[in-house]
């Protein structure tokens, strides 16, 4: 069978030196990852102890797996580098190939020759070690060579996309927010060093919009690229009224505020539909919502 590639993958890097964190948490501890959904990390450099945080629960020694989410400790100061792979547990199963330069398509990078970005997300991408591929759901690119594995069900593909400043792309999408800032435009970088200028503006409580899609889809990416200088961003995210999960970005950067997330949406929310209302609804008590644009993929069948 074919490799199957789930829109809840995502690969994340986290590295940090010194003193430097994600955030301080309320006790004061030095935070390096924080995650939810479910998933695997691995510990790739670690001068101080680590300790994860599962369920609330108190911390422990580093564990790699984890089903609800986890939180990383750094005992103290230091270098620590984590790779965390949500949403894939078990090995993949596929014939890898060989590929050099950019490449287009869906699959895994199992090993590379050097730094790569994948799906245009403006950060590198960790380097791909053994037991840990790197999804990518449309492109890589880079210099090196890649070893790939391909998802040869599916592949990728734009359905919709609008931006908070485009008055009629909001009104054909019905677009409805609660308490939203004025929109404003920002000047700053990717983490990669891109620079863009874009509007942008931050909402609490309920934003509900329409997108359209293809009725084949076997299930939906929503990007959203935003500001992030505040993070710990977090909302509950509907589809046709139904629960789809809690999208998180606990990151900040008040220097490279510009920022790109995904959030992916199962098949059973979307497939035989050409149409689904999305509502984002950040609870009370968290960083306001920030959104410049939103982008919506679909996985197709090949």
């Amino acid at each position: 069978m074919p490799a199957k590639l789930s829109t809840l993958e995502n690969a994340l890097l986290f590295r940090f030196d010194g003193e430097d964190r994600l955030y301080t948490d309320h006790l004061g501890r030095r935070v390096i990852v924080d995650v939810e959904g479910f998933g695997i990390m691995r510990l790739l450099a670690s001068d101080p102890p680590v300790l994860s945080v599962r369920c609330e629960a108190e911390p422990q020694e580093f564990c790699p797996e984890f089903e609800n989410g986890s939180i990383v400790l750094a005992t103290c100061s230091g270098e620590v580098s984590v790779q965390v792979l949500k949403g894939r547990s078990e090995p993949l199963d596929g014939q890898p190939f060989q590929a050099s330069g950019s490449h287009d398509g869906c699959g895994w990078v199992v090993q590379a020759s050097t730094a790569f970005t994948v799906d245009d997300r403006h950060e590198l991408a960790p380097m791909p070690a053994e037991g840990l591929p790197i999804p990518f759901f449309r492109n890589v690119r880079g210099n090196g060579n890649w070893s790939i594995v391909p998802a040869s069900s599916v592949f990728c593909e734009p359905a919709d996309s609008f931006s908070i400043d485009d008055e009629n792309g909001l009104k054909q999408r019905g677009f409805k927010v609660q308490n939203i800032t004025a929109v404003s435009f920002l000047e700053s970088e990717f983490s990669d060093g891109t620079r863009l200028g874009a509007p942008v503006a931050s909402h609490l409580n309920l934003a509900t919009f329409a997108v359209s899609v293809p009725e084949d889809n076997q299930g939906l990416i929503l990007r959203k690229t935003y500001d992030r200088f505040h993070g710990r961003q977090r909302a509950r995210v509907f589809v046709d009224g139904v629960f789809a999960g809690w999208w998180y970005e606990a990151g900040e950067d008040r220097k490279r505020r510009w920022h790109s997330t995904d959030f992916g949406i199962d098949a059973k929310l979307t497939a035989g539909k050409s149409q689904v209302q999305i509502a984002i609804d950040p609870p009370a008590g968290v960083a306001l919502w920030s959104m410049s644009r939103y982008e919506v993929f679909a996985m197709r069948p090949r």
